[in-house]
């Protein structure tokens, strides 16, 4: 899995990032991608992918996020990408303890003292597993009845470092599993 830490500028996430190939169009990755990057969030409607939040006219929206784009083309299946995406949910919360920040996962989500840090959404596409994780800066721009919190108000101050770590982090746990998979043989 190739990872790219955007640092030079900021990209805002509007929903049309979970669509496939997206790594390879904007970036000329091609194939297995994390791409890691930091903006705003404002999901439109026509670009919500999960059904429960548009029939509920939830918005999605904060200032400040480090994002996270990952795509897979290994296994193309629903099932997949949600265990995907709650490993690197996971794998975040690992990270985040060794900051010294005590987190609850919640399906998808990552929670601090009760409050919200993260979004999530894992879909599929024709040809890949799309993820976005989303992780908020500061708890700024928030939709209204959130009660959010930010990396920031945990303590975490550096946050390119902080992009760094938990890119590599993610890229690291997909490759043991990719590993894990191809070392054993069929069971007879």
């Amino acid at each position: 899995m190739e990872l790219l830490i955007v640092k030079d500028r900021r990209i805002d996430y509007d929903g049309s990032a979970i669509g496939s190939h997206w790594a390879y169009r904007n970036f000329g990755i091609l194939g297995n991608s994390l791409v890691v990057f930091r903006g705003r969030c404002d999901v439109k409607v026509e670009e919500m992918i999960d059904i429960e939040d548009l029939r509920a006219s939830k918005e999605i929206r904060s200032d400040d996020m480090v994002h996270y784009i990952i795509e897979v083309f290994d296994l193309v299946n629903t099932l997949f990408a949600s265990t995907l995406q709650k490993l690197f949910i996971a794998k975040l919360c690992e990270v985040l303890a060794e900051y010294g920040v005590k987190t609850e996962r919640k399906g998808d989500d990552i929670y601090v003292n009760g409050r919200k840090l993260s979004i999530s959404i894992a879909t599929v596409s024709p040809v890949s597993v799309k993820i976005h994780i989303g992780i908020n800066v500061e708890a700024r721009g928030i939709p209204e009845g959130v009660d959010a919190i930010g990396l920031r108000e945990v303590g975490i101050i550096d946050i390119e470092e902080f992009m760094e770590r938990t890119g590599r982090a993610l890229v690291e746990e997909f490759k043991k599993v990719k590993k894990d998979s191809l070392k054993v043989r069929w069971a007879q």
